[in-house]
């Protein structure tokens, strides 16, 4: 007698989507690639709500299929790969309308996930590892996109804040937590990327706080508080934007209690790594209340911990009235052009740049 009882297949969300592979010569191998990257969503589905993925792009010119994107949404500019300080996109989840519907088109670079065409057998085990991560993670999107959509409605495309510093919380916050959100919920089949991120976070720290620095003394010279403001946050946010992806996966993959933070920021810069401990905190609670939000400016003052940050680094900006804002850059001893004249310092003490 067989006792052994059969559980039910769980179904996939994966909707019937396109998915098109756009590069590769021989039509055979795009095929296999095409039907690889199928049944691995397909799969993944069954764990991962893809219930809105209006498609998949798989092409050998990443930055050409980005461009080409038809998003469906007048006035929107096209994406672009991240490709800085050797931080090199392979894979993008964007936003697109269809009707009156949102949804998210992935668009992968064919390099990284071609070991999906090949037989079972004739896979690298390190290849098929990559590529399930890659697609995981953009899988992953597809569904922390649809989760604010639906709490929010309209979120996706456009800013709820009003004014210049809140539209640029708005910005920190969704990419904090974006990345955060979505590492947490692929973790469990991308185990062996904790050391990428791990890499990632370091080299995002490696003196972010004199690059700040710099931003600031070139500042004095050509006057431009916009450009300060830009130049000098993104020596000090892209650090929390990699610890989101870090601790994200590290909490994830976590079987009993979540990682002390600060433990893991040894030897960072003090008012940075504080700032790390502050938002992961903030994005810990936010992911046990997920669906119960009671409005936005929960997620917003992740945005704010970014904002503080610049603020304790040099770089203030106050709101005005009319919704512009004031940015300020005070004086400090270490923030001085190299060969600043007695003039200019003077001018300076006196509330100049």
């Amino acid at each position: 007698m067989n006792d052994q009882i059969d559980e039910p297949e769980i179904p996939s969300t994966m909707p019937d989507v396109r998915v098109e592979v756009l590069g590769i010569q021989n039509e055979y191998g795009a095929e296999c690639l095409r039907l690889g990257v199928k049944d691995l969503v397909l799969e993944i589905g069954r764990y991962i709500d893809i219930s809105t993925l209006d498609g998949i792009t798989v092409a050998v010119d990443y930055d050409a299929a980005l461009r080409g994107l038809d998003r469906g949404i007048e006035g929107i500019r096209p994406e672009e790969r991240t490709n800085d300080e050797g931080l090199v996109g392979v894979g993008k989840s964007v936003v697109v309308k269809r009707g009156d519907e949102l949804k998210t088109h992935i668009v992968l670079l064919a390099d990284p996930v071609c070991v999906l065409a090949f037989a079972d057998e004739d896979r690298n085990i390190d290849d098929l590892r990559t590529a399930l991560a890659i697609v995981c993670h953009e899988c992953a999107h597809v569904e922390e996109h649809a989760d604010r959509e639906r709490q929010f409605p309209g979120v996706l495309i456009g800013y709820r804040a009003r004014t210049y510093i809140g539209k640029l919380e708005q910005q920190f916050a969704e990419s904090f937590w974006g990345e955060y959100a979505v590492c947490r919920a692929s973790a469990p089949w991308a185990r062996h990327e904790e050391k990428r991120f791990r890499d990632n976070v370091a080299t995002r720290l490696k003196d972010s706080r004199g690059r700040a620095r710099e931003a600031i003394r070139s500042y004095r010279i050509h006057g431009d508080v916009e450009r300060v403001l830009q130049e000098a946050g993104a020596a000090l946010l892209e650090p929390l934007r990699m610890a989101s992806y870090l601790f994200g996966h590290l909490d994830g993959i976590a079987e009993g209690d979540l990682l002390d933070i600060a433990s893991e920021l040894t030897g960072a810069d003090t008012d940075i790594a504080n700032a790390i401990v502050e938002l992961v905190s903030q994005m810990r609670i936010l992911w046990t209340r997920r669906g119960e939000w009671e409005s936005y400016e929960e997620l917003m003052a992740l945005g704010q911990t970014g904002f503080e940050l610049i603020r304790v680094c040099g770089v203030h900006a106050t709101p005005q009235p009319d919704g512009t804002a004031y940015i300020n850059v005070p004086y400090t001893a270490d923030t001085i052009p190299a060969g600043a004249t007695p003039a200019d310092l003077f001018r300076m003490l006196m509330g100049g740049r």
